[in-house]
């Protein structure tokens, strides 16, 4: 049996439309073009809760960026799909091509379709490209999980969703991502 061609980053951005390139509709894991699966409303109003608050924190901060649904260059021949990134100020992001490397906040909004593993390999390829923190919705669970690289908090109700490090003064209840 004949194995699946690997693509390289170049390669991968050259894809058809009708192969899911320009939509944003795949990711590149260790070479392999990897489909991902259709969002659910609830997946997508969770994400836009997070991109909203941190927009919002951004704007009053006056720095940093913050972006949703943004392929990132991890490393290798991996491009990922974030659901929302946050990148302090003093990093220059391109314009015209994809970010390389993670950026420092990755936040990811678990779907039905996502498996523990896949969550497990996402949150490890955040990492090892430089990744500070991971906040991982669970909308099932009502939960924000919050890795880091000293291990994991589970968040959920009236906890705060906070990080005196990378987003000095932010704060926001769990409970508010899922209303």
């Amino acid at each position: 049996m004949a194995g699946k061609a690997l693509l390289t980053v170049e390669e991968f951005l050259r894809l058809p439309e009708s192969a899911g390139d320009r939509d944003g509709r795949y990711e590149l894991v260790e070479g392999e073009a990897v489909e991902i699966g259709p969002e659910m409303l609830l997946h997508n109003l969770v994400r836009d809760c997070v991109l909203i608050a941190l927009l919002d924190y951004v704007e009053a901060q006056k720095c940093d960026t913050v972006v949703g649904i943004q392929h990132f260059h991890l490393f290798g021949n991996t491009v990922r799909r974030l659901d929302v990134s946050f990148v302090r100020a003093g990093r220059e992001l391109p314009l015209h091509t994809l970010p390389q490397g993670a950026p420092d906040l990755a936040v990811e909004v678990v779907s039905p379709s996502n498996t523990p593993r896949e969550i497990d390999q996402r949150i490890g390829d955040y990492f090892a490209a430089g990744c500070q923190r991971v906040w991982v919705a669970y909308y099932d669970e009502r939960e924000v999980h919050i890795h880091g690289l000293a291990g994991v908090t589970r968040l959920s109700g009236d906890d705060l969703l906070e990080d005196a490090e990378l987003l000095p003064g932010f704060s926001l209840k769990v409970l508010e991502l899922f209303a």
